[in-house]
């Protein structure tokens, strides 16, 4: 079994979530637990960098479309950060891409959430 790390680094005041492995049904609850704790906090904003994640299900996508309602609804902008098919691919495919704020990389995410 892969096993998901996750780093949570910050530039300015916001936090950046890392993911690197796999994200399944074993492995979204503490990721979503994370992200949800994050929020708690009230962080001008979030970004998820999925960008070494090598499996994306809808597990995954259930966690980024749970973060974004709880984001929106505390005012709270969030980013993820992708340049993989693995995880653009499904995002696409749900039309869960329309919902998300999708970035490339780490800095344009930051960038943008900062304006």
């Amino acid at each position: 079994m892969n096993q998901l790390r996750q780093r949570t680094t910050y530039v300015q005041s916001i936090p950046i979530v890392a993911l690197t492995g796999e994200i399944d049904m074993m492995s979204s609850a503490p990721v979503t637990s994370r992200l949800a704790e994050l929020l708690d906090h009230k962080p001008p904003a979030l970004v998820v960098d999925l960008r070494e994640v090598r499996f994306f299900g809808s597990e995954g996508i259930r966690a980024l479309v749970e973060t974004q309602q709880q984001a929106d609804e505390l005012g709270i902008r969030f980013a993820v950060v992708s340049d993989s098919r693995i995880v653009l691919r499904p995002l696409e495919m749900t039309a869960v891409d329309q919902l998300l704020s999708l970035f490339n990389d780490v800095d344009d995410a930051v960038t943008a959430l900062s304006a």
